[in-house]
């Protein structure tokens, strides 16, 4: 086979499967969602959901945290 005769059989093998597929589209029709969402409605309240990742310590003591001394060592 000749490359023109191969280019011809592949278009026209994508020109029937592209039109089956329409074909199965337009039988079936649109889809529908399997459960219907509305976002207006906040829902009940979660606690979990509803706190704050970080809360404030309660006191000032810096501890041992991530933060580095304000002064050095003196040497």
């Amino acid at each position: 086979m000749n490359m023109a005769t191969k280019l011809t059989a592949f278009l026209l093998g994508l020109a029937v499967v592209f039109g089956a597929a329409y074909g199965v589209g337009q039988v079936t029709g649109p889809g529908t969602p399997a459960v219907e969402t509305h976002h207006d409605d906040p829902g009940p309240a979660n606690p979990e959901r509803d706190a704050p990742e970080h809360e404030a310590p309660e006191h000032d003591d810096p501890g041992t945290g991530s933060h580095p001394p304000e002064h050095g060592p003196d040497r």
